[in-house]
Formats: C-alpha cells, sequence, structure tokens
C-alpha cells in the first residue's frame, strides 16, 4: 500500500512527499481479505520455529501480543495452538498495544526462567488497517499489518546469551492519547484508532530516550556494549529525536518503517527478524529492543543472542 494510494484510492488529500517527509513512511502492508491477527502470526510462527530447528509439538507455551484480535474469544493464541497442532499447552494473548510484543516476552521469560517452560512461542501481529478512517489522513497513513515472532529456549547455566535485562512501564493516566474504541463499550460502534498526535509525539520521544539510557546503563554494568537497537517502528521523526536527545549512533539502529510503517505489536519482531536476516546482527551481539505505545505503555530488553 504506497503511500499515493491514499490519494487514488480514498481521494484523502495527500501525496507521498507529505507523508513520507512527516513520517519516513513510503509503502506498508494491508492484509488481505482472508488474512487475520491469527492467519499471519501462524506463519511468522512456523519461521520461528524453522530458525529455532524446533517441531510444534516442543512448544510448552504461547504468548500472543495484538490489540486485532480474531475474535474476542477463543485465543489468537489458541486459534495458532490448534494451527500448528501443539500438544496442550498455555495460549493465551496479551493486550499492551506498541509494547506488546516485550510484555509477551517478559511474561514468557518468567516461565522459561523457573522452568514452568523449556521452549516458548511469542508472537506479535497485527490487522490495524481494519480500524482505520480512511478519511482522516493524520492516522490512517501511520499504520500497517504484520507479524513476527520469536521462540525463547532454556540454556545452560552461565549462558552469556539470552534475555539479559527486561523492564515494563505502564501509566494508564494517559490512556485517551491512543484509543480503538471497542464494540462492547456501553457506547458501542466502530472500532476506529485515535491518536493525539502532539502529545503522542512528546511521550514516545521522551521515554525512548529514557529507554536508550536505562539499556546502555544496564549494558556497562553487565560488561557489554549494545551492537545494534531495535525500537518500535513508528516514526523516523521520533525515532530521530530522541536518538539526538541521548546520543546513541544513527548507525546502530535497525529502521525499516518505510516499507511497514506502524505495525504495532508486530513492528519490534518484523524488525528484529529483518536484522537478522540482513547481517546486521547475529550470535554474540547484543541488541536493545524498546517500545512504546497506547496504554500508556513502554519498555526495554536488552537481549543477547
Amino acid at each position: 500500500m504506497p503511500n499515493a494510494e491514499f490519494a487514488d484510492r480514498y481521494g484523502l488529500d495527500t501525496s507521498d512527499e507529505w507523508i513520507s517527509t512527516r513520517t519516513g513512511i513510503r509503502e506498508r502492508r494491508f492484509a488481505g481479505p482472508d488474512d487475520t491477527a491469527a492467519t499471519l502470526g501462524a506463519r511468522a510462527a512456523r519461521q520461528a520455529l524453522a530458525a529455532a530447528n524446533l517441531c510444534a509439538t516442543d512448544l510448552d507455551l504461547i504468548a500472543f501480543a495484538t490489540v486485532t484480535p480474531d475474535l474476542m474469544c477463543p485465543s489468537c493464541a489458541a486459534l495458532v495452538q490448534a494451527e500448528l497442532g501443539c500438544r496442550a499447552i498455555p495460549a493465551f494473548d496479551l493486550s499492551a498495544a506498541c509494547s506488546g510484543f516485550l510484555y509477551g516476552l517478559g511474561t514468557a521469560t518468567q516461565f522459561v526462567r523457573t522452568g514452568a517452560a523449556r521452549h516458548a512461542l511469542v508472537i506479535g501481529a497485527e490487522v490495524l488497517s481494519r480500524t482505520l478512517d480512511m478519511t482522516d489522513r493524520a492516522t490512517c497513513v501511520l499504520f500497517g499489518d504484520g507479524a513476527g515472532a520469536v521462540v525463547l529456549s532454556a540454556a545452560p547455566p552461565g549462558t552469556r546469551a539470552g534475555v539479559r535485562v527486561i523492564r515494563l512501564y505502564s501509566d494508564g493516566t494517559g490512556g485517551d492519547l491512543i484509543r480503538v474504541p471497542s464494540a462492547t463499550a456501553p457506547a458501542g460502534g466502530p472500532a476506529r484508532t485515535e491518536v493525539q498526535g502532539r502529545e503522542v509525539f512528546r511521550f514516545a520521544v521522551t521515554r525512548m530516550a529514557e529507554l536508550i539510557r536505562q539499556g546502555t546503563a544496564d549494558a556497562r554494568e553487565l560488561g557489554c556494549e549494545i551492537d545494534l537497537l531495535v525500537p518500535h517502528q513508528v516514526n523516523q521523526r521520533i525515532i530521530d529525536a530522541a536518538l539526538g536527545a541521548c546520543g546513541f549512533p544513527a548507525d546502530r539502529v535497525m529502521v525499516n518503517l518505510d516499507r511497514y510503517g506502524n505495525t504495532s505489536a508486530a513492528s519490534v519482531p518484523m524488525a528484529l527478524d529483518e536484522a537478522i536476516r540482513t547481517g546486521r546482527c547475529g550470535p554474540g551481539d547484543t541488541v536493545l529492543l524498546v517500545a512504546f505505545g497506547g496504554g500508556l505503555t513502554w519498555g526495554g530488553a536488552l537481549v543477547t543472542l
């Protein structure tokens, strides 16, 4: 879905230049008529299992992060469990908007660390295109659909690789800044994404800079450095402003929002996957994953691959 399509298909008063200069986004993907968060998530899960050399029956847990589930019940995680042919394992959804993948990562990490799971699948998937008001150029040009997944596995004691530090936060007093109303709410109505742009920009820049500073301090305390920063792919201006505020080098940042837009919970795992596949990072490298979104929520994870 290239930028020009918004004017050509929907008659929106916008252009490729207007969108790209304000957001850094040039195109995004919209799900096909038969695609859902669960079908996209299942495809990402299969790729993650293949990369980990595991089978679906090896999994002990599925955590699925999304704000655009197929159904209120059953969960997307349960749908994926059935689709993959897993055993009767715990499978549940999490809702933390653009921070959802990190919330899922943090939750699954505890299962693995305590021995409750040996292999855990964490998925972030969204079909945000179905929540967009195509007459609102301030929001509809920002978002895309997609899915990403990772497998967490227990490692022998003393192994350097793994989730080193994870920090999660929320502030519900800012919940009105990013909203997707529910059809089950008292007022009912269609689910349409609402964003208060200026306030969200300030929140995102502030929190991203804080997370980078904290991640840098955590890495220093562990005796390592951040080889690659993988931020939530939200807006190039936000990323640039945050990097400027904390002095993190731009050449060590993974950015692919120009091709995918903001895919919410799918954003970080999609960017991480592309970074690994293209050689931006690999075994032994330490990456900092950061995200921020509706809730308000934000978080960071320091991971050695």
